[in-house]
């Protein structure tokens, strides 16, 4: 098999904008060289390219149907659900060509060390991409993808999808206990080597696609061996390096050549917290939180989209709140309220932004009975009224991550009182899907399933 050979700042620097192109520095020397480069090389610009993939165009276009942000210039089309399909062209091939094709080629047989760890860690990042592009997509090539002999590959089925990427993660974990790598691998951008992190980041990784599925009993299992304190956390923390592109890509967004194309004024998040109707209470006040996200009603360029501030990939906080969701799910309130407070201890602690004034003290069964500060007009049985709380938590805590979208998309099938109240920017509809990409369509058009309306649901969330 061929390989592109994928330097540090290409997957960073990608022209969003331009999306109708696919990358065209794929080597910042000679982009139009090919080669074969050992097994350890390749898994830095793969880690990047997942960054990217994850964190860059489909998040901020998401980000615009899930109230995060309101679009304008380049961006109106999608504050009005119209998407094109070249805008996908740049994230699948992110997704296909940065982490699939690589990391697939890193286990093919080339030189590499540590092997247990490269291979198990390399099916992580392969699952935590082709997760997304299920999730986004919905039936997504896998069986075949990647394949020099497959040109053309055909589709698998979402839920398919999902289910092999369990089946990698159970490799990728049973890899990492092999490797029992404790650091020193400077190759590993996220963790250093460190295999116990990223076991716990694969299960982490299954509680979200259980969760997805609506698998809750797996999705608790997989969380009770996930992330459970900070530092565990899977993020990229850029090198903030300004002239080269290596900063917080929404940094690299707002302070970019189309810096107005998108805000937060006027978003539904920056309501929900700091408008008339917000969510604060006798228990919760939300101006921390407020003020690490927006200056004023803008992005605060100087906290979450700071130059060099870490940028969440799978992280403590979906781990304790897919628990908590997965758990009162399953009627279990006592563990659902129990991780839920475990999430707002870290709140308080200041573990994600720095508190002053702000408040999450502990909730008790009560607040969420009739009449209690969760439960106020009684409309709601004790347990709606905490999952209730426990999906806007969600929301309010996943700002510019594609959770964000999915919890969106998934939770339809709740109660409408249950659900995150995110308005409709035009029609009477949200978005369910991204278009496939117009690239994919002009080389495998016979595969490509012939969908071409953003508000069909994915099979996963019929």
């Amino acid at each position: 098999m061929k390989v592109f050979k994928i330097a540090t700042g290409i997957v960073i620097l990608f022209n969003f904008l331009a999306c109708q192109e696919i990358v065209d520095d794929i080597n910042d020397n000679d982009p139009n060289t090919i080669s074969r480069v050992d097994g350890q090389t390749l898994f830095t610009g793969m880690q990047l390219a997942d960054v990217t993939a994850q964190l860059g165009y489909l998040n901020w276009a998401a980000g615009v149907w899930t109230g995060n942000f309101v679009g304008s210039g380049r961006f109106a089309p999608i504050q009005d659900y119209q998407y094109g399909n070249t805008n996908s062209n740049t994230p699948w091939f992110n997704i296909y060509v940065g982490v699939v094709q690589q990391a697939r080629e890193l286990r093919s047989g080339i030189p590499v060390t540590n092997k247990d760890f490269f291979f198990g860690a390399s099916k992580v990042l392969e699952a935590h991409a082709l997760g997304t592009a299920a999730s986004m997509f919905g039936d997504v090539p896998f069986t075949e993808a990647a394949n020099a002999e497959i040109p053309t590959p055909s589709y698998d089925g979402q839920l398919e999808v999902y289910n092999a990427v369990q089946a990698l993660l159970d490799e990728a974990i049973a890899d990492l206990q092999a490797a029992g790598t404790g650091g020193g691998i400077s190759e590993d951008l996220f963790f250093g080597g460190n295999s116990s992190n990223w076991i716990k980041a694969a299960y982490t990784l299954k509680a979200r696609l259980f969760l997805e599925v609506g698998d809750y009993g797996s999705a608790i299992s997989a969380a009770q061996n996930g992330i459970s304190s900070p530092s565990e956390s899977m993020q990229y923390t850029p090198p903030a390096v300004v002239l080269t592109g290596d900063t917080n890509l929404l940094n690299q967004f707002f302070t970019g050549s189309f810096p107005d194309d998108l805000t937060t004024e006027g978003g539904y998040l920056i309501e929900l917290m700091t408008g008339t109707n917000n969510r604060n209470n006798a228990k919760t006040d939300e101006v921390d939180r407020a003020a690490y996200y927006f200056d004023g009603t803008q992005i605060n360029l100087n906290g979450i989209a700071g130059v060099a501030e870490p940028m969440n990939l799978i992280s403590l906080q979906e781990n304790l709140l897919t628990w908590a969701e997965a758990a009162i799910r399953s009627n279990d309130f006592a563990t659902a309220l129990a991780k839920l407070n475990e999430h707002r201890a870290n709140l308080r602690d200041g573990e994600y932004f720095a508190i002053t004034t702000g408040l999450y003290d502990d909730y008790v069964d009560t607040d969420f009975d009739a009449g209690g500060i969760e439960n106020v007009d009684g409309s709601l049985s004790r347990e709606d009224a905490l999952l209730r709380e426990i999906i806007q938590e969600r929301y309010v805590s996943f700002f510019a991550e594609l959770a964000s979208f999915n919890d969106l998309r998934r939770t339809k099938k709740d109660p409408v009182a249950i659900q995150v109240g995110v308005p409709f920017n035009v029609g009477s509809q949200h978005p369910e899907r991204f278009l496939y990409p117009f690239s994919e369509e002009n080389t495998n058009g016979d595969n490509v399933p012939d969908i071409t309306d953003i508000f069909i649901k994915t099979p996963v969330n019929q």
